[in-house]
């Protein structure tokens, strides 16, 4: 069984003082848990300081087989690059409060609806981070852009809340990183396994505890494969 850690950082950090997620600590996980690919993506402090880090984490990718490289969307709402190789892209709270506030203002800021139309033509997923509300009018302007909630929503309000809004929206995903196992299950009942997808959010959580949560979970083989892998691969075309 294939497995694909869809979310974990990767290089140094700002605002964590003395943190560095390095390729070796990657690659360390993934091989003690079996893991495949990685998809990492750089910590948002260091990516608003220097947009070069996109780049640095780009060239990484092309050195290690097993990176998948997303790219952290700037402030100015400049899309994917994805001729350069991204597959995905990293929605962070936008000009809000890191991993605190949104900031609606951003709402009304005509880039906004560009940006979405872009991402549409590009048509490769994005993991989006923001409050609920603040997510809920931003998924309303669009009809095909593919999200990803990371932890079920878990840093922009209620998981539970945002699995009532968003059940109906089949271009919504989520993410378990960092999530209970209860959660997940609940989610999975709620959608299907088809719009469940694997991380683990290194460093804040480890490949095995997050993999170990979605292993002792009751699911089918095949279940288990799209959690794991099947619906990020699909999602990337990769």
């Amino acid at each position: 069984m294939e497995i694909i850690d869809s979310h974990t950082h990767w290089g140094p950090s700002i605002t964590l003082m003395g943190m560095n997620i390095t390729t070796e600590e990657l690659l360390r996980q993934a091989k003690q848990n079996g893991v495949a690919k990685i998809v990492i993506f750089p910590f948002p402090s260091t990516a608003i300081a220097d947009e070069g880090i996109n780049e640095n984490l780009l060239l990484e990718t092309q050195r290690i087989e097993e990176f998948i490289p997303y790219y952290y969307i700037p402030e100015d709402l400049r899309p994917i690059p994805h001729e350069k190789g991204f597959y995905g892209g990293k929605w962070h709270w936008v000009r809000g409060i890191q991993d605190c506030s949104s900031n609606y203002e951003v709402l009304e800021d005509p880039g906004v609806n560009e940006f979405i139309q872009a991402s549409e033509r590009i048509d490769l997923p994005i993991i989006f981070e923001e409050d609920l509300a603040f997510t809920e009018i931003f998924v309303k302007r669009t009809k095909s852009l593919k999200l990803i909630i990371p932890h079920m929503g878990m840093l922009g309000g209620s998981p539970l809340d945002f699995l009532k809004a968003f059940a109906k929206y089949p271009n919504v995903y989520f993410d378990t990183s960092l999530a209970g196992s209860g959660v997940v299950k609940r989610f999975i009942e709620k959608i299907g396994p088809e719009r469940i997808i694997f991380g683990s959010d290194i460093p804040f959580g480890t490949m095995k505890n997050e993999l170990e949560k979605i292993l002792s979970l009751k699911l089918r083989t095949n279940e288990k494969e799209l959690v794991l892998s099947e619906n990020l691969k699909r999602l990337i075309r990769f």
